[in-house]
Order: C-alpha cells, then sequence, then structure tokens
C-alpha cells in the first residue's frame, strides 16, 4: 500500500463469496487485526448473541442496515490498520459508500452466482433469503442491484472463484 492509502482494507462483496474466510486470512498474512462487521453490531440494539442474519430476520432490512451502518462508521472511524470484512448489503446506502471511499481501500471479491449458490448451499451459517424466487434468480438481483456500488467503492475487482491460496494472492497484488 503507498503511504497515503487509508490503513483500513475492506473486503466488498456478495454474501458467500469468503470476505470473512479470505479476510482473516488476509489479516493474519499482514499481521493486522481483522474485524468482522457483522460481529460489529451493537448488542444493545441487536440483542445477546445473534448472528447478522437472526438480527437481519427478527429487525428486517431497514433496521438490520441501520444497525450495519453504525458498525460501519464505529470502525472506519478508528485508528491503527486494518482488514474488514463487511456485509454484502453495507453499499446499498449512499453514506456508507462515501465511509468506505474515504476511509477504507476496498477490494471486490467477486464469483459466479451459480458458485455462489453451491456454496450457500453448504453453508450452515444463518441467512435468510431476501427475495422468494429461485436462489440463482436472487443472487442475480443482488449482484445487479450491487454491482455497480461494489465497483464505485473498490480500488480492484478480486476473481474469487478460485481457491483459497489463489484468491489470497489476488488480493495481496491488488493492495
Amino acid at each position: 500500500m503507498s503511504p497515503d492509502a487509508p490503513s483500513t482494507l475492506c473486503l466488498v462483496g456478495l454474501r458467500c463469496v469468503g470476505k470473512t474466510t479470505l479476510g482473516r486470512r488476509l489479516a493474519e498474512h499482514l499481521s493486522l487485526p481483522f474485524v468482522d462487521l457483522d460481529d460489529e453490531l451493537e448488542p444493545d440494539r441487536a440483542g445477546p448473541a445473534r448472528s447478522a442474519g437472526e438480527c437481519l430476520q427478527d429487525l428486517g432490512e431497514e433496521g438490520f442496515r441501520d444497525l450495519e451502518s453504525a458498525a460501519l462508521e464505529r470502525v472506519l472511524k478508528e485508528e491503527g490498520a486494518r482488514v474488514v470484512a463487511t456485509g454484502g448489503g453495507v453499499v446499498l446506502r449512499a453514506a456508507n459508500r462515501e465511509l468506505l471511499r474515504t476511509r477504507a481501500r476496498c477490494l471486490w471479491l467477486h464469483a459466479p452466482a451459480e458458485q455462489l449458490v453451491l456454496r450457500a448451499a453448504s453453508d450452515a451459517t444463518v441467512r435468510p433469503a431476501l427475495s422468494t424466487g429461485p436462489p440463482l434468480e436472487e443472487w442475480r438481483a443482488m449482484e445487479e442491484e450491487r454491482g455497480e456500488f461494489y465497483a464505485e467503492v473498490s480500488a480492484a475487482r478480486i476473481d474469487a472463484s478460485g481457491d483459497q491460496d489463489e484468491v489470497l494472492a489476488l488480493l495481496l497484488a491488488g493492495i
């Protein structure tokens, strides 16, 4: 990273693309702290020990996005370098995109929708459906809705369809 670049690296992209898994590996490789934004939701509003998916289910999308925005602002205002895995929908709010553009260097992890559907099917994490249609249609709709926002905030788009070692190498090249 150049000396003038923001010290916080944020991974953005659709759910199940590998932001948390690869973020942990990237942070370890760079000897930086790792923050999963989903773990930073205010406990007094989110309730005791609930996952981000459960918060989304319980609070609805607007309530969840409020918690997510507050967590993003808090994390990005902290001093010190770190790697942050964001939620897939963090880019939906203009204020969040502004924070991501100005206070972090973002890398967009991207993989084909077909691959993300398969990953989601084998993932035990609670993630409520965001639509009532077939999963592949849901992923394609999310990609269409969010793709331009990921591009807007990101310094690079990283192909996350390969194995973790390949993607980690691409992430390191992207910073």
